[in-house]
């Protein structure tokens, strides 16, 4: 929906007229005297996906084709203005929209304030209207309502911004766009909370990120925090006004652990004692900070991000998470880059959690979803042709025996491979889920990068903790061995490869907030920089308002 400047000053006026309804007097023409005749002249020309139809006011909307396919079902009848012009259909499916904010999304994209102006107009007593404008201005509203929820779920099941129109390569299936039936439901009787409800995002996740962003938009409305000087410094027993600011920063945290410990010692403010420490080093740690109890450089940056950004932070990983498909499945593995986590879940809970290490800059680890087919014990590596070329290669030239020094040899083919053992670049488990990038998951001799807070080592693949423990998850999950007989293969020293007879799906995303089971709000390192982009598109859908981008899904 684009509307301009004209509606809003046309609604806001006491009393409004044909004569000065910038164009609506042509509109609701005297054919036109009814709320049905003016919707159907209006959609009756929407043959064609996205087409900009006029409203009485002057403005246009861009109806979806599934709004106009429901409005054609009715026979272009109004959905939610009853022939007694009682509005209590459209308060309720308005209020619904309204809600948007819960999911992260701004309710005027949605035309909500419009409707709103519209409503109260057409229910002042003193309007001023004649009856070809009102029935205008009825079948406007029931047009904007009806625009308005379709594109709200339409965004709850593919997301408000399209990973693709910012250059993002997104190789992971998405939902399909909901039809006219969204509106059928509503129309039927539904409630329209309850129908966005069942789009949202079936796993657990997403509902913890919305009351993670509910946290937030409370502590905005108190008045948010106060940034702390650039060179505050603290140590456990200073008496400070830095530590009262400290302390203050920490009392109004979105996190309530955090803002308990540092509340605990309000009655010696100024004193950096043993709970305000703890509460900092919270803090640090739902940060990616190493959590050390100091006011380093990183731990101020973070305390000095405005509520504001915090806010559009969770909004924009909401929507990534709206890029997923609805159902993830019973069993799958997620593994989240920017977090530099692995979690596998069941049944909606996570039964396994560990750090992993993920391509560093210039191998960066895609996003994108496979299926887990094979455990490799004991597995060759093969190094790739970019690793060859880069670095094998160069290190022979210097070196005539590098080769045999690195436990390397040249297989049959004449490709050279990394034969099992303790040196192997992959340790003794290899996780397979074939994919265009040849990445995987395995086990990993350099065990010591998993203590850093930040793990971007690798050339792409992902590095596991405990790799042991998913292999005998996996094992037991997924396959007809036991973890009993898969020790008894690893301590053969040679390469062996288990069949999963029940494949399990692999996420490979990209969060940078993330909340745990315990309801933490964790804030992750945007280490790729993906999210500038993302942020510059929301700021300009924001600045459109109702956009008519989601016309070309």
């Amino acid at each position: 929906m684009n509307f301009g400047p004209r509606i809003m000053m046309l609604l806001t006026a006491a009393a409004v007229s044909v004569a000065g309804c910038g164009g609506g007097a042509e509109a609701a023409t005297e054919v036109e005297r009814s709320p049905a005749q003016r919707i159907r002249a209006v959609l009756g020309q929407a043959e064609d996906s996205g087409a900009v139809l006029p409203l009485t006011a002057g403005d246009t909307v861009t109806v979806l084709p599934a709004t106009a396919e429901f409005y054609r079902r009715l026979r272009f009848r109004p959905a939610w203005i009853p022939e007694d012009d009682e509005l209590d259909r459209a308060r309720v499916l308005h209020a619904a929209i309204g809600r948007a904010v819960e999911d992260g999304l701004d309710p005027k994209r949605y035309g909500h304030d419009v409707a709103a102006q519209l409503i109260g107009m057409l229910t002042s007593e003193d309007s001023g209207l004649d009856e070809p404008a009102r029935a205008g201005y009825l079948a406007d509203l029931d047009m904007i309502l009806s625009e308005g929820f379709m594109r709200y779920a339409t965004d709850i099941v593919l997301g408000a911004i399209a990973p693709d129109s910012v250059g993002r390569a997104w190789r992971i299936p998405r939902g399909a766009a909901p039809g006219y039936t969204v509106l059928r439901s509503a129309f039927r009787g539904g409630d329209p909370a309850e129908i966005i409800r069942r789009l949202r995002p079936r796993t657990p996740y997403y509902g913890r990120m919305m009351a993670a962003l509910a946290r937030l938009q409370q502590v905005q409305e108190a008045g948010g925090w106060a940034p702390l000087p650039e060179d505050a410094s603290v140590e456990e027993g200073d008496s400070s006004a830095i530590v009262v600011a400290l302390r203050e920063r920490l009392s109004r945290s979105d996190d309530p652990r955090e803002a308990q410990l540092a509340r605990s010692g309000a009655s010696r403010a100024a004193v950096y004692d043993r709970d305000l420490r703890d509460a900092l080093r919270h803090f640090q740690e739902r940060h990616a900070i190493d959590d050390d109890g100091r006011l380093g450089a990183n731990t101020l940056r973070e305390l000095n991000h405005p509520v504001d950004e915090r806010i559009a932070e969770v909004k924009l990983n909401l929507d990534r998470w709206r890029w997923l498909p609805q159902d993830l499945g019973r069993l799958f593995i997620l593994v989240n880059i920017a977090g530099f986590e692995l979690e596998v879940v069941e049944n909606d809970r996570a039964i396994e959690s560990m750090n992993v290490v993920v391509g560093k800059d210039g191998w960066n680890t895609p996003v994108f979803a496979d299926t887990m087919e094979h455990l490799v014990l004991n597995p060759y590596w093969t190094p790739p042709p970019s690793i060859l070329e880069e670095e094998i290669l160069p290190a022979m030239a210097r070196d005539p025996g590098y080769l045999a020094r690195n436990n390397f040899e040249r297989a049959r083919d004449g490709t050279i491979r990394q034969r099992p053992g303790r040196r192997n670049a992959l340790g003794q488990y290899k996780f397979l889920f074939p994919n265009e990038d040849n990445i995987y998951l395995h086990d990993t001799p350099a065990d010591h990068l998993f203590s850093r807070a930040r793990r971007d080592f690798s050339h792409g693949c992902i590095r596991l903790e405990r790799p042991a423990d998913l292999a005998r998850l996996v094992v037991t999950k997924a396959t007809a061995h036991t973890p009993t007989a898969m020790e008894a293969m690893l301590g053969t020293g040679s390469e062996k490869w288990i069949a999963l007879k029940r494949p399990i799906p692999v996420y490979i995303v990209y969060f940078t907030t993330w909340v745990r089971e315990d309801g933490t709000l964790r804030f992750h390192h945007d280490v790729y920089g993906h999210n500038e982009d993302l942020e510059a598109e929301t700021d300009e859908l924001n600045e459109e308002g109702a956009t008519q981008r989601a016309t070309a899904r």
